[in-house]
């Protein structure tokens, strides 16, 4: 607490978080146009869930905006050519991936686009460059992970992780039907039997169990890798349509907030006409849900219109293939659990790019190049 009171955390935080969007001008910026930038960032900013994240005294508030403020520079690095910038984006990643581990392995993104950029001037100074953000950002990770080492007596870089990998391994056993289809598990309390924990919190937290989480989940995954790749891709494409808006209309006390799981239900069984009796009949809260349910689709499908256009413009520049490897890396490491949570780290390049494709389909080329 600050002040005895949560409520200027709350405040500091979403102040905090509003600062990403016109970051994400800025990265807008580097890459298309002024117009494109604005109309990107006011899209991210008025996206509902980031809306309602902000709200939260959560770790994305932190995270979004500093890991933004890394990728602007990268995107500064790629255009101008400044070791600077490039420097200083690796050692604020590192901040970030303290913030939020699942940035960690972010930096061989990094490490890969510096070595094809330095490679123009020789194949020692693409090493050189790699190698060196590599140790600014292990500099900046090194107190966190000593200090593990001599409280915890491991290097073991966040206790999160070994229950992230044992939610992979419950959602693949669901997966080949160990589990019913409709059948909800609880992932804490399978750690805590695992583990032998009293709560989930001792489940997750200490090193041991952590540990005990790894082992087995491993051991399940690498007995069933077809399944587990599977499953993977399989979540890797829901990443990218999923919203969690029902929760926000649940929070509001809007009725019927689970209308999207209702009537997906429906239709996956093909009740056609329950589905559209529903959709008719319910309250005019949940019928806001349901439009808001396209705006997904909608914004994947422009993201997918600006990313041909731009290979059709320019197959070789850096900067669509730094977003390409964006919008690929989070989905990969985190296509299971709070989907939109960890989905807030690819707005800025799904945002940008359906703005992109919005100037293209309206004709407005003079404004879709960079300025």
């Amino acid at each position: 607490m600050i002040f005895n009171s949560y409520n200027a955390a709350i405040f500091i935080g979403a102040f905090t978080f509003a600062l990403s969007a016109p970051i994400v001008y800025f990265i807008g910026k580097e890459i298309f146009s002024e117009k494109i930038s604005t109309v990107g960032a006011i899209i991210f900013g008025l996206e509902p869930w980031a809306l309602f994240q902000s709200g939260f005294i959560a770790a994305e508030q932190i995270f979004i905006p500093t890991f933004l403020l890394s990728v602007y520079l990268f995107c500064r690095y790629l255009k101008l050519g400044l070791t600077r910038h490039l420097y200083s984006a690796a050692a604020i990643l590192a901040v970030a991936a303290l913030i939020r581990p699942a940035a960690l392995l972010f930096i061989a993104i990094y490490m890969f686009l510096a070595f094809i950029f330095e490679f123009k001037h020789s194949f020692g100074q693409s090493l050189k460059k790699s190698g060196l953000i590599f140790l600014i950002f292990v500099f900046v990770l090194a107190p966190w992970l000593v200090r593990n080492k001599i409280v915890l007596n491991s290097w073991q870089f966040s206790s999160a992780s070994g229950i992230r990998v044992f939610g992979d391994y419950i959602m693949l056993g669901k997966y080949i039907s160990k589990t019913k289809p409709n059948e909800l598990v609880d992932i804490y309390e399978e750690a805590k039997k695992v583990s032998g924990a009293k709560n989930d919190i001792e489940a997750i937290t200490t090193v041991e169990n952590s540990k005990k989480l790894t082992e087995v989940a491993l051991k399940g995954i690498k007995s069933n890798p077809y399944s587990f790749l599977k499953m993977h891709f399989k979540n890797m494409t829901s990443f990218f349509f999923k919203n969690s808006y029902g929760n926000i209309f649940f929070d509001l006390g809007i009725k019927n907030s689970n209308i999207q799981s209702v009537i997906g239900g429906y239709l996956s069984q093909l009740k056609i006409d329950k589905a559209f009796e529903m959709a008719t009949k319910t309250s005019s809260g949940a019928k806001i849900l349901l439009v808001l349910t396209l705006f997904w689709p909608l914004i994947i499908f422009l993201t997918i219109i600006g990313i041909l256009k731009l290979i059709r413009q320019n197959e070789h520049n850096l900067l669509f293939w730094f977003l390409m490897l964006w919008m690929a890396y989070f989905p990969f490491l985190v296509a299971w659990g709070d989907i939109s949570r960890y989905k807030l780290a690819i707005h800025a390049p799904l945002f940008l790019l359906a703005a992109y494709a919005i100037f293209i389909i309206f004709g407005y080329h003079k404004h879709a190049n960079n300025s």
